[in-house]
């Protein structure tokens, strides 16, 4: 006796309508694209943080006092 093919079976386990499923695509493209942007505003941050190349303010124990030199 050979097996009978249905219809909701022919796609080896996967429903009729998961080929043609935009939301999901859109959604998981959204997922990976929110990732990514995470990943990059996190290297921009840490980059800028360990950079020398931006100038440092000095503390205030070492700068002037704010006076008028009039006075």
């Amino acid at each position: 006796m050979e097996p009978v093919e249905r219809p909701h079976q022919s796609h080896q386990g996967r429903h009729r309508g998961a080929h043609r499923d935009p939301v999901g695509t859109a959604l998981t493209v959204l997922w990976g694209l929110g990732h990514v942007v995470t990943l990059a505003l996190l290297g921009v941050a840490a980059d800028h943080q360990l950079s020398t190349d931006h100038p440092v303010a000095a503390p205030p124990a070492r700068s002037l006092p704010d006076h008028d030199p009039d006075v």
